[in-house]
């Protein structure tokens, strides 16, 4: 099956819509299929990822403003052509909101089914960004949705925010983790000595630092007696926000973004901590099943955890 990947996001980019479509288009790759990667050309100076497994048009760009590590595609025919050339049998859409829409668009008028991935709580971006705004983002994933094929969702939660809101035939595309790298015996009890020299519960978060990500709410558990808070943190709008709030935190360092994007976070950086905390007040089922599957750790959050 010939497969036409557009995405909003795609490595060197660290987050997880790039993820995911790599992932995707490895899947694919290693199933005998054949996906083409359409995303957006990453920041001048910045280098394509090399070891991508399929080939990857790359369509101009400019930064978000105010989130310039996010890169927004450019109008243009490069994405159209991409999608005549490879003759796709279907379309796959990494969270349709700019790029994916020209995706859409393209899929319909050559005939071509286009399934689209929900995996950008848009109106969370809204709330924390600008204040206001869930309802336009609502009417907009709706929009976006409404003209695909089939939309799969990530969990359950997403699945009923998305039947909720109106978006037609909806599916649950649930999240797997690579379990050959992430494994309990890889805890390293140097680093956790290091990190815990006095036998303290070591809590860790994992995850880049995002306004939306909630890192704040990290300050009850620093509060705790016994309890070291590690932060293993990749890229993002804000720079250590939990030490502006005083928060005795350690930081283990910015990760590379090739191990970030690749596999998540390096598994002895993540093997290490007893219980993983997702600050996040609305946590899906994969970042959940991450940590317990393939760490062996517990894990919180603020809310009640959803499948």
């Amino acid at each position: 099956m010939r497969v036409v990947i557009v995405t909003e996001s795609f490595p060197p980019d660290v987050n997880g819509v790039a993820h995911c479509a790599l992932q995707t288009a490895r899947h694919l790759v290693d199933s005998g299929h054949a996906p083409l990667v359409v995303a957006p050309a990453p920041a001048p100076g910045t280098r394509p990822e090399a070891d991508a497994p399929c080939p990857v048009v790359h369509v101009p760009s400019l930064p978000l403003p105010g989130y310039p590590q996010v890169r927004v595609a450019l109008p243009g025919r490069r994405l159209a052509a991409a999608v005549t050339a490879h003759r796709a049998d279907v379309v796959h859409l990494a969270g349709p909101l700019v790029l994916g829409v020209r995706g859409m668009a393209a899929a319909a008028r050559l005939g071509v089914p286009a399934v689209a991935v929900h995996q950008t709580d848009l109106a969370g971006y809204a709330r924390t960004y600008m204040g206001a705004g869930a309802a336009a983002a609502w009417r907009r994933v709706r929009s976006v949705h409404s003209a695909a094929d089939l939309t799969l969702a990530p969990s359950s939660a997403a699945l009923r925010d998305l039947r909720a809101h109106g978006v037609p035939r909806v599916a649950l595309w649930p999240r797997g983790v690579d379990t050959a790298r992430f494994r309990p015996e890889l805890r390293d009890e140097a680093l956790r000595r290091e990190l815990a020299p006095d036998g303290e519960l070591i809590v860790g978060y994992v995850g880049r630092l995002a306004p939306e990500k909630q890192v704040e709410l990290l300050v009850g558990v620093c509060a705790l007696d016994g309890v070291r808070v590690v932060v293993d943190t990749t890229v993002g709008p804000r720079s250590r926000p939990a030490g502006r709030h005083g928060l005795p935190v350690t930081y283990i360092g910015t990760l590379r973004p090739c191990s970030t994007w690749r596999i998540g976070t390096p598994a002895r950086e993540s093997a290490h901590s007893k219980v993983k905390l997702h600050p996040m007040r609305k946590v899906t089922r994969s970042s959940r099943q991450w940590a317990r599957t393939s760490v062996g750790s517990s894990t919180s959050s603020p809310s009640r955890h959803t499948r």
